[in-house]
């Protein structure tokens, strides 16, 4: 389940990498993710920070795949690692797991590709956080000064929280569209199903946003009813959400 959900993660990002934007005098994304979840009056389940660069007509070796794993590992702090190498003449992918603290997870995953007419490399850090208490902000910034080193990193950052028991499409319309004023953002597009809602938009408070079909997201908001678990979940995602739900 968890390799499958990082496969469909690394899948996304490299499908939104290049249309980035930024504007001034905003908030960072994770400030306003982390506000907009404490709003929410929901109980916390975990939170997930995707993050990657893509270095364009770049093939990277695995002994320096290696390295560069090993220092963004030892900077992250992790520990328990555990490595999986695949290594072809024009081809490297190195996967590394490990605990970086009690209740937070990290996965590196580095990809490069050095046939001739196609030479890309891309790196992944993948963070899930399952304790209580947590700094966004800063585990946000340590991230981004670890990927700058390699290229502009990019961050999604996504809250997962949970309402006890069963939430109707009505009330959580509501909810969801009071979080949407609380950052000052617009409805872009959505779906609602029985059991299923989910809200793109977009708000110049945030600092970052993606470009698709002419139109700007930065936040995105998401709820699912699960009767095995008699709960409602909810996913707050900036610029997109980025996990299965």
């Amino acid at each position: 389940m968890y390799k499958q959900l990082l496969v469909y993660i690394f899948i996304c990002i490299l499908s939104v990498s290049m249309v980035f934007g930024n504007s001034i005098d905003t908030i960072k994304p994770e400030s306003a993710v982390h506000s907009v979840f404490m709003e929410s009056d929901a109980k916390l389940d975990y939170v997930n920070i995707n993050s990657y660069v893509v270095m364009e007509s770049r093939f990277i070796t695995i002994d320096n795949g290696n390295e560069i794993c090993d220092d963004i590992s030892q900077k992250l702090g992790m520990k328990e690692v555990k490595i999986e190498r695949e290594s072809k003449k024009d081809f490297t992918q190195i996967n590394l797991k490990g605990l970086i603290d009690d209740g937070v997870y990290g996965t590196i995953i580095l990809q490069s590709s050095g046939l001739w007419d196609f030479k890309e490399s891309s790196i992944v850090i993948d963070i899930i956080k399952t304790r209580e208490e947590y700094d966004l902000e800063e585990l946000c910034g340590k991230i981004r000064r670890i990927l700058d080193n390699y290229g502009e990193a990019r961050l999604n950052i996504n809250i997962i929280g949970y309402y006890d028991g069963f939430l109707g499409n009505k009330q959580l319309k509501e909810k969801i569209n009071n979080l949407f004023n609380t950052i000052g953002a617009r409805e872009i597009e959505g779906i609602e199903e029985s059991d299923l809602i989910s809200i793109t938009g977009y708000t110049p408070e945030i600092s970052e946003y993606i470009s698709y079909c002419g139109k700007k997201v930065n936040i995105n908001i998401a709820t699912r009813f699960n009767s095995y678990e008699n709960r409602t979940y909810i996913w707050i995602g900036t610029p997109l959400i980025v996990l299965e739900y």
